[in-house]
């Protein structure tokens, strides 16, 4: 089974090499990981450059100008270069345990879309992490590092099984997902009429359900601690909803401007 591991990222390159890092401790490693880089500065090229010397698997960057917030769009790049038959979509500023390709890989099953989760670290503690570049987690029964969603931080596989697949809702988000290629490609790939943050994701699974995946989330497995920042500016927020809501009225299957465009 080849995996492909695709995180996105834009010009926070500290984030990006202890997220890379994590990748390195795998308990299974994954295929390939390619860079999705919505227009980052020469550091951020320069950090990827020096990391694929030696890294475990090919590490690959796919990259555009920066003209704004345009995720779905270098996404679909990612996924034009990429070899693997079932993709992770991940971003730069999620840490990622050391089992979480295992998990995805035990969990994968044709038809399924499987939907991640997060624990949300505080600033202070991801200000250490990044200082420092040491990313090893205490038990989170014991620590006071995360925000929010401390939950998230546990690893327990036999409650994790106990969890069905989930009915299809605008609430369900797919930055952190699981998916066959074979399926994304039916669907056409990320909308590209996104731009902005939000909801490009949930269009995307709202495509994915017409067409006849389910979803199931990944609930006490494949964990990843998220790295504080600063919120999105969300300008566009409006414009994506209606796109949203146009693809769930019109039980849309594949989106026009997507991996191709027609």
């Amino acid at each position: 089974m080849k995996i492909t591991l695709i995180i996105l990222t834009y010009n926070r390159p500290d984030a990006l090499a202890v997220v890379l890092q994590s990748i390195e401790k795998q308990s299974e490693l994954p295929f390939e990981v390619i860079i999705a880089d919505d227009g980052s500065a020469e550091e951020t090229r320069q950090l990827i450059k020096k990391m694929s010397t030696g890294f475990p698997v090919p590490l690959l960057h796919a990259w555009h100008p920066d003209e704004g917030f345009r995720i779905a769009r270098i996404r679909n790049a990612a996924i034009r270069i990429s070899q693997g038959e079932y993709f992770i979509f991940s971003d730069g500023d999620l840490v990622l345990h050391s089992r979480f390709i295992e998990d995805f890989r035990k969990n994968a099953k044709a038809g399924e879309a499987l939907i991640g989760s997060r624990a949300f670290l505080n600033s202070e503690v991801t200000n250490r992490i990044l200082k420092t570049g040491n990313a090893d987690f205490r038990s989170p029964f014991f620590t006071t590092a995360f925000e929010k969603n401390r939950i998230n931080a546990f690893r327990i596989p036999l409650l994790s099984s106990l969890f069905h697949p989930v009915k299809y809702s605008v609430k369900l988000r797919g930055g952190l997902m699981g998916v066959w290629k074979k399926e994304l490609v039916e669907v056409n790939g990320w909308n590209e009429d996104f731009e902005g943050w939000g909801l490009e994701d949930s269009e995307l699974l709202c495509r994915l359900h017409h067409n006849g995946v389910v979803f199931r989330k990944l609930k006490l497995r494949a964990i990843t601690y998220h790295l504080w920042h600063e919120t999105e500016k969300r300008e566009r927020l409006s414009t994506n909803r209606e796109l949203l809501e146009n693809s769930i009225r019109n039980g849309s299957k594949k989106c026009k401007n997507g991996l191709i465009r027609f």
